[in-house]
């Protein structure tokens, strides 16, 4: 059974790495302005911390709202796995918060989206393994190959953004970590080919993707001459304007 969403109460949200007060804003913010649901794009709990995971389930219970989520880099991946499932294959954090595995499908209006999450941390360097930072982070081929393997898919919910699509983030900021990490551009840059390969394969109109802390827009030309939409979406502490959007917007 499917997952089926109408996309005229649905909000698509970036990165709140488990902060508690945003995500309760943000969440307000949303319900207040007649969404049923938040499709989070990863970054969401990262260690899913009691208090993070109350609060929110308290603020979605205000607005009778659902909230569902990718895999991010910064989502701890022990936890996600440990979770109980409910029918659909989604993990089970709260009564209204559920994590969609990698490569589970939605019916959005009369569309079908993909969940694809995962991309790789520039800042492993600092990280600790296991305690903020999941050796298994990256988009798994397992994962690549469930999602072209279903099928035709119009959107794609992912954490990280294809190769080919133009971030124009500041070269400095990658410099410091390859200096700290030889090998850690070659590393981001390998899950984004692999999401390319997803995004030429399926040909989605839209790729939705959050990871780069910043509000962007993109496209990929298909070789049939149609175009896949790429939105990113900024992060916590930013404004709630580039933080959410609603889904019908992204048309």
């Amino acid at each position: 059974m499917m997952i089926a969403l109408d996309p005229r109460t649905t909000v698509v949200a970036g990165d709140w790495h488990g902060n508690t007060p945003w995500a309760a804003a943000a969440i307000s913010h949303a319900g207040m302005s007649g969404a049923r649901t938040i499709l989070h794009l990863g970054d969401y709990g990262f260690t899913f911390e009691a208090r993070f995971v109350d609060a929110v389930e308290q603020a979605l219970s205000v607005h009778d709202m659902q909230l569902l989520f990718v895999r991010g880099n910064h989502d701890d991946t022990g936890y996600l796995e440990k979770l109980d499932r409910d029918r659909e294959g989604c993990g089970i954090v709260s009564p209204r918060v559920r994590h969609l595995r990698d490569g589970l499908r939605l019916a959005l209006g009369d569309e079908i989206a993909v969940a694809l999450g995962g991309a790789a941390s520039i800042d492993r360097s600092g990280r600790l393994a296991g305690v903020s930072w999941w050796p298994d982070e990256i988009t798994s081929q397992a994962a690549i190959e469930q999602a072209l393997a279903d099928g035709p898919a119009q959107i794609v919910m992912a954490h990280d953004c294809p190769a080919g699509v133009d971030l124009a983030l500041d070269p400095r900021f990658g410099a410091y970590f390859e200096d700290k990490d030889p090998g850690v551009l070659d590393y981001c840059e390998e899950n984004r080919l692999r999401l390319w390969g997803v995004a030429t394969e399926l040909r989605p109109r839209l790729w939705l993707h959050g990871h780069y802390h910043r509000l962007s827009t993109g496209s990929i030309d298909q070789d049939d001459g149609r175009e896949t939409a790429v939105i990113g979406l900024d992060c916590d502490g930013t404004s709630m304007e580039r933080n959410l959007v609603w889904l019908e917007q992204t048309t």
